[in-house]
């Protein structure tokens, strides 16, 4: 993890982040979203989100193991939607997400990995 004040609470936040993107994609509505968009562009947004989030919490050395943690969430998503009857999986939901993810992965090698560090430095004041 990053050298954070509130590591450990970042990283929770970003787990149950993880959890609602679960229950919302085994959800029987078939978007939360209010606004109408295409399914594989809210796909890619939201690793995109999830890869930034994360990678403003871990350092950028393991980025390569997020995108393979995140890449595999989102084969474990797809595996429990072809199990509802709601929903069903898709590979190009797949290739959504691992875009999303690489863009990410791009934006915090560009330097959005200290978004994190960032904010706390605004919120936190610095002790002399």
């Amino acid at each position: 993890m990053q050298a954070l004040r509130y590591g450990r609470a970042w990283l929770f936040a970003g787990g149950v982040l993880l959890v609602i993107g679960l229950l919302s994609a085994l959800s029987p509505v078939q978007s939360l979203v209010p606004v109408s968009m295409n399914d594989k562009v809210l796909h890619a947004l939201g690793f995109l989100f999830f890869m930034l989030w994360f990678g403003g919490v871990f350092p950028v050395r393991v980025a390569p193991l997020l995108v393979v943690g995140l890449a595999s969430y989102g084969i474990f998503i797809e595996v429990l939607q072809s199990f509802t009857p709601t929903r069903e999986a898709e590979f190009l939901d797949l290739v959504a997400d691992l875009a999303g993810i690489l863009v990410g992965w791009a934006l915090s090698r560009a330097g959005f990995s200290r978004w994190c560090a960032t904010l706390e430095s605004w919120l936190v004041p610095q002790k002399s």
